[in-house]
């Protein structure tokens, strides 16, 4: 007898089974899909423990006669397809006829389902792959699915599973990306008897962006695109509507089906160049229609990755077309060719809410006026126009730098939905700051460790550096030992602001400081559900936030070293941070992490003008700074030697 043979059906279902259920997330994906295939209008979802101990998908769709319900468990018994010529012109969600067997042999399944046609339904029930007889059952029109005990019989899968909340975020997301592109069908989620998402049948997709995605989908603008075959319907980002991380930001379709697809991701980031800053994402819900031909989808048993025909056409189309769309809105990239241009600024001013500064004579104001601010991407008409700045003069001992036809620094587009900064008083009120220089721990002596300022400097410490000015109000310009030195201003400042807290959070953020009105933040159901499971560590930190209801959180108290912070934006992004995985995390890591965003949050940012005096406090503290305390793993400065600019100039 030969040594290769043909496997039994049970244990190719379950080879299947890896391919196409992953997760919970993945049967709730696959049976909605089938819902939606069968004309659903109304779609319930109900979860227990995350999905690992229940799926279980309900729709109001046609329904399966008796024979029909014993065929799909089959495998590759499908509806969808009849000639090889279908598989190249697929209309519907699914196709290949993999799901069902597939779910059934890895769960305790059953299926209760009545066509109109029939007066009686039938129910059928399949126990790891091994089917039972078929009985009658009385339900409406449409059909009921359970899959029980995930994995209860592949237990190497099983305890790869992450945590509840970990998995029922997955859930929440993959029943988001059908509601997002189907705001004529009413969805439900029911989490351990909880209603999660409630979302009825609506008119737009703008409607439905608006009920699942909170603030940010309602603030979404429409753009919509055609050329010949190819139709584009998008909901797009304005300027200042951005998070901290691409999961769930960008929800693209194809032809009605979510996709993950690295040509319409390239095409929008191309779009939003220079218009959403480093490190954030655009909030997008974009389809792409076009004839089936022109797309392949079956590329991988998950039916999420697809290859078109003429991607470098269709990215070409659908960058210029969303760029055009978003001008056509007043919003357009800062123009880079502007000269740059000279500000007025005292030298010595005191700041609030950075470094107690001290008193000190203010330097000569420059005799011509600033220069006309270059053009920038236009804000909303309800948003005050931000008033021009000053800029420091050049430091005492230094030439007057000559004008010069310099790229203008393009400015942080979150600042066009935002008021005008308030100009800095000569003797400003007391106001919540960070702790002075002179009162934090004393610098390290020279000898550094590895890690230390030593170790990235030609000099001992960051004080011993020459201040020169501040290019683009984002970099420290300095020299010393004969180098010159470029520091990120907010990556220093983000990087002793993060070392301060971590060295006593409680004593550095102060006492939960209380607010006269609390501040509502609404957040998208998965990542609420995040936050909830964490509100504990938020506490701790003095930062005091309350479900409210609805996906909404309301925050009561923030600890007084937080006082300058957007505090939506702030419980945003670490949503926003949980749901990249930090919800996987515990105790003192997870704390770590959220001091990390609120670090951020609270330092000094791009494009803000800091004068002489500010420099040379930033330069002072990065010295008391541990420099294996990193948030986000970015350089705090790069050295340029003297022969490196002479190789440059040629002259070596």
């Amino acid at each position: 007898m030969g040594v290769i043979r043909i496997l039994e059906d049970h244990l190719v279902n379950k080879i299947a089974a890896g391919e196409v259920v992953e997760r919970p997330a993945s049967v709730v994906k696959e049976l909605v899909e089938n819902a939606l295939d069968a004309g659903a209008t109304r779609v319930e979802v109900r979860l227990r423990s995350g999905g690992r101990q229940l799926v279980q998908v309900v729709d109001d769709g046609s329904g399966m006669s008796r024979d029909d319900a014993l065929m799909c468990l089959e495998r590759h018994g499908t509806s969808k397809i009849r000639t090889e010529h279908d598989l190249f012109s697929v209309a519907t969600l699914g196709f290949r006829g993999e799901a069902i067997p597939s779910i059934a042999s890895i769960s305790k399944f059953e299926i209760i389902t009545r066509p109109a046609s029939d007066e009686v339904g039938s129910r059928i029930t399949v126990h790891g792959g091994r089917l039972r007889p078929p009985e009658p059952a009385g339900c409406p029109v449409g059909t009921q699915i359970s899959a029980a005990s995930l994995f209860f019989n592949v237990p190497v899968r099983r305890k790869f599973l992450r945590t509840v909340q970990t998995e029922l975020g997955h859930c929440l997301e993959a029943v988001t990306r059908q509601a997002m592109i189907r705001p004529d069908v009413d969805f439900t989620v029911e989490h351990d008897g909880r209603d999660l998402i409630r979302c009825p049948a609506v008119d737009s997709r703008h409607a439905r962006a608006a009920d699942l995605l909170k603030a940010h989908g309602a603030a979404l603008i429409p753009v919509v695109l055609a050329s010949g075959d190819v139709e584009v319907e998008a909901l797009v980002s304005p300027v200042g509507v951005h998070q901290a991380n691409s999961a769930g930001a960008m929800y693209l379709y194809v032809n009605g089906r979510y996709v993950r697809d690295p040509t319409l991701r390239r095409a929008i980031n191309e779009a939003y160049r220079h218009l959403v800053p480093k490190g954030r994402y655009p909030v997008v819900v974009l389809e792409v229609r076009l004839p089936p031909e022109e797309v392949d989808v079956n590329v991988h048993p998950s039916k999420i990755e697809v290859r078109f025909r003429n991607g470098r056409d269709l990215f070409r189309f659908v960058a210029d077309g969303l760029r055009e769309g978003l001008q056509a809105h007043g919003i357009r990239r800062p123009v880079s060719t502007a000269p740059a241009r000279e500000r007025e600024q005292p030298a010595e001013q005191p700041s609030v809410g950075l470094f107690a500064a001290e008193p000190a004579a203010p330097a000569p104001r420059t005799a011509s006026p600033p220069a006309p601010a270059p053009r920038t991407a236009s804000p909303p008409a309800s948003a005050p126009t931000p008033a021009p700045r000053a800029a420091a003069p050049p430091a005492p001992g230094v030439p007057a730098p000559r004008p010069a036809s310099l790229p203008a620094p393009a400015p942080r587009p979150v600042a066009s939905l935002s008021p005008a900064p308030a100009p800095r008083p000569v003797n400003p009120s007391p106001a919540p700051r960070l702790a002075p220089v002179r009162q934090a721990p004393p610098p390290a002596p020279p000898a550094q460790t590895p890690h230390g300022p030593g170790a990235l400097l030609p000099v001992p410490r960051f004080q011993d550096l020459r201040v020169i000015g501040q290019f683009a109000e984002t970099y420290i310009l300095c020299e010393g030992g004969g180098e010159l030195i470029m520091i990120d201003q907010h990556a220093a400042h983000e990087r002793v602001t993060l070392y301060r807290l971590q060295q006593d959070a409680r004593e550095r953020l102060g006492g939960a400081q209380r607010l006269l009105t609390p501040i509502i933040v609404e957040l998208p159901v998965g990542r609420a559900e995040l936050l909830a499971d964490r509100l504990d560590v938020l506490a701790d930190l003095n930062l005091e936030v309350e479900p409210y209801g609805g996906g909404a959180f309301a925050v009561s108290a923030v600890p007084p070293g937080l006082s300058n912070a957007d505090v939506p934006a702030l419980v945003r992004d670490i949503a926003d941070d949980l749901a990249e995985g930090g919800a996987g995390l515990a105790g003192r890591d997870i704390m770590d992490h959220m001091l990390a965003t609120m670090a951020c949050h609270n330092s000094i940012r791009a494009h803000q003008a800091l004068s002489p005096y500010e420099m040379r406090e930033l330069l002072k503290a990065l010295d008391a700074v541990d420099f294996e305390v990193c948030a986000h793993g970015r350089p705090v400065a790069i050295r340029v030697d003297q022969a490196e600019l002479e190789r440059r100039f040629h002259r070596s």
